[in-house]
């Protein structure tokens, strides 16, 4: 079957990136984003910088019976970063699909990608669904696997998912079909919502761990945090200095070089380079941090 009004429900990061592969790919589905005035004002306002590519509709991004009768007829809904029981007291009138950035049924829930990256997960994927009214439990569409570099970032994770999902939608209006399977529910988890307090670095863990805790909440994400002197500071850009050994008390500065801060694991090290401090992107040699000096 192939289909000629496709909306897409979306918002944030991944949102762009499916619409810039979809306007490469000469593919111009509806879309519906967040209202202006709505929470994630930010992220709809990059959706609306597409204004000119594709037809856009502000809507309520609370609930779908608040929207419906603005949004004009589709063969087919897709939702992309979008709030998961959407449609739950109002279905809609054709089938809803939803993106999730794993391979369900692992990782149900909000927060998958970064959960992955703290997990060191090596394969990850995109999973397209039917929505069915449990929440990322749906049959599955469409699943494709990712490998996770050890260089990878969130934002290159998700960049390919949002690739991959483009190519799918592509593939819908071309009459590419698909066959179902249900999930295997032995195998399903769903993740916590992370909170701030969430993303606070334990320096008591090994380098692989911290190292891959930062990368879990860098770009689009607003970054794994330490506090310095009872300031907070976010970590942008990190690598592990060395895999192993004490080199002094977890959080310690073991030394400065022309690169960063390093700073002492529960085993190994890190090196620092980039942080945030309010508001502000920072080279981590510019600190106002010394040798011997504890980030916790």
């Amino acid at each position: 079957m192939s289909y000629k009004n496709i909306f897409i429900f979306t918002n944030g990061y991944t949102g762009c990136k499916v619409l810039q592969k979809l306007k490469q790919l000469r593919q111009t589905p509806f879309i519906a984003t967040s209202e202006q005035t709505n929470l994630r004002k930010k992220s709809s306002g990059d959706i609306l910088s597409f204004s000119n590519d594709f037809q856009i509709y502000e809507i309520n991004g609370e609930c779908y019976s608040k929207a419906k009768d603005i949004l004009p007829n589709a063969d087919l809904i897709i939702c992309i970063d979008w709030k998961k029981d959407y449609f739950e007291n109002d279905k809609a009138s054709c089938p809803v699909y939803y993106m999730q950035p794993s391979l369900l049924p692992k990782y149900r829930g909000y927060g998958a990608v970064s959960e992955q990256f703290i997990r060191g997960v090596v394969y990850s994927g995109v999973t397209i669904y039917e929505y069915n009214g449990v929440i990322d439990g749906g049959d599955i569409i469409y699943q494709q696997e990712i490998k996770v570099e050890n260089y990878f970032k969130v934002s290159d994770l998700m960049d390919r998912q949002a690739e991959l999902t483009a190519e799918f939608i592509a593939s819908l209006y071309k009459g590419e079909t698909y066959s179902r399977k249900k999930q295997q529910e032995e195998y399903a988890f769903y993740l916590p919502k992370i909170r701030k307090n969430s993303k606070k670095i334990d320096f008591n863990a090994d380098a692989l761990s911290v190292y891959n805790f930062i990368r879990a909440y860098t770009f689009p994400f607003s970054g794994a945090v330490f506090y310095f002197k009872g300031e907070e500071y976010k970590i942008m850009d990190a690598s592990i200095e060395s895999w192993s050994g004490i080199e002094g008390r977890p959080g310690e500065i073991v030394t400065i070089n022309d690169y960063g801060i390093v700073a002492a694991c529960g085993e190994g090290s890190i090196l620092i380079k980039e942080v945030e401090y309010n508001g502000q992107i920072i080279k981590s040699l510019m600190m106002n941090i010394y040798e011997g000096e504890i980030l916790i």
